[in-house]
């Protein structure tokens, strides 16, 4: 047994270990919740939510030493490996790694290795590689879930070499580290954006003219005054197809899909294109409805022509700057456009309350500063959230390689 990809230095031989021999295996439990001093205490208490293949330094809820004491749950140490035995979605199977102290509720079995011929790292690192697997041995039922005893009869084939085990991890985390610092990175950009947009549309940051002269102020307007307003053709999840002939937008891919300025669109259909009302580059889009306020407040500006739009779109034709006005809508004006919208189990925006809409308006040359300005803020922010991806799918093909 080797793997595909080894550290060349090393030629010990991979043998497997059930998680039995090597550890303890155990969960944790929930105290009761009528009992208020059982809990905001301090001792960190975790659930299944917060296992997501990363390392735990904090827990979302806290108990106290009553909760502990009068409960099934368990202070285990630094260094134990959480696994979640069920939960929402793709949580089950999920491992990460206590970095503290802590209690966890009955669904995280918790492994705590006694072996000192095996690293922690390195088990959770094979364990996080083998994800799929662990989440197919579940039990059948209404719910799908692991077991304490699936746990302990699972196998993992390490290198003897604890040092080449020590290796692999110290690579592995190296990897995880690069990542988190992208995050971080692309979470600080992504809220800088979000301020200085605020600023902008505030008109506390004034952009100037290319020879260093102030902008002339900025005039208020309706937007029913400056703009006309349309509406899709009806295009169903089902008219989307892989060899449709016609690039076209649905309402939700605002949601999913698309940031403030749309250059390529990822859907096709095949309708009849008599059927269909094409964009003009420079649109501005808004869903005619959803399931909230504040997501139906979402714009985008297209900047292509002959798109189709799917019917719970409303098309905003101006000859204001589209781009400007997306950033516009998404930032000053997102909670105002909400309120606009009515409805309760499904939402709707509509035209008419829409063309009542107050907006500020600086100069075309000013809006196409602000408008460059943002975008190039969006290129850096898209770039870093690339170099995240590819270091997942990096890290990918490293879990697939250098375990057995």
């Amino acid at each position: 047994m080797i793997p595909a990809l080894r550290f060349s230095k090393f030629k010990s031989e991979y043998l497997p270990k059930i998680i039995d021999e090597i550890a303890k295996v155990t969960s944790g439990g929930t105290p009761s919740r009528a009992k208020a001093d059982y809990w905001n205490g301090h001792i960190p208490w975790v659930t299944t939510s917060q296992i997501n293949f990363k390392d735990i330094t904090a827990a979302d809820e806290y108990i106290t030493d009553l909760g502990l004491k009068k409960s099934s749950a368990k202070l285990f140490p630094k260094g134990t490996i959480l696994l979640a035995l069920y939960g929402q979605g793709i949580t089950r199977g999920r491992v990460s790694v206590l970095e503290i102290e802590a209690t966890t509720n009955q669904a995280c079995a918790a492994i705590i290795l006694e072996s000192e011929d095996v690293n922690t790292r390195f088990t959770f690192y094979y364990l996080q590689s083998k994800y799929e697997d662990i989440r197919n041995l579940a039990n059948d039922g209404g719910q799908k879930n692991l077991s304490g005893g699936l746990v302990k009869s699972l196998s993992v084939v390490l290198p003897s070499d604890v040092m080449e085990q020590a290796e692999v991890a110290d690579f592995l985390t190296s990897v995880d580290t690069k990542i988190s610092q992208l995050n971080e990175k692309h979470c600080l950009l992504k809220d800088y954006k979000k301020g200085v947009m605020q600023q902008i549309f505030r008109q506390q940051i004034r952009f100037k003219d290319d020879d260093g002269n102030a902008f002339p102020e900025w005039e208020e307007k309706l937007l029913g005054d400056i703009a006309t307003f349309t509406k899709g053709k009806s295009i169903s999840k089902a008219d989307i197809s892989i060899d449709g002939i016609t690039p076209c937008i649905r309402y939700g891919e605002l949601y999913t899909t698309y940031g403030e300025v749309i250059e390529s669109v990822v859907s096709a259909t095949s309708l009849p294109i008599k059927s269909l009302l094409f964009s003009k580059a420079n649109d501005v889009i808004v869903p005619s409805s959803g399931e909230t306020q504040w997501d139906i407040a979402t714009a985008a500006c297209v900047k292509l022509s002959g798109v189709a739009y799917s019917g719970d779109l409303t098309v905003i034709r101006t000859p204001l700057n589209g781009v400007f006005l997306s950033y516009y809508f998404n930032s000053a004006k997102k909670r105002e456009i909400a309120s606009l919208s009515q409805g309760s189990s499904v939402i709707h925006l509509y035209s008419t309350h829409l063309k009542s809409l107050k907006v500020e308006i600086p100069c075309e040359a000013e809006q196409q500063k602000i408008a460059q300005f943002l975008q190039s803020l969006d290129k850096k922010i898209n770039a870093v959230n690339e170099q995240i991806e590819q270091t997942k799918l990096f890290k990918k093909g490293l879990l697939q390689q250098m375990f057995v």
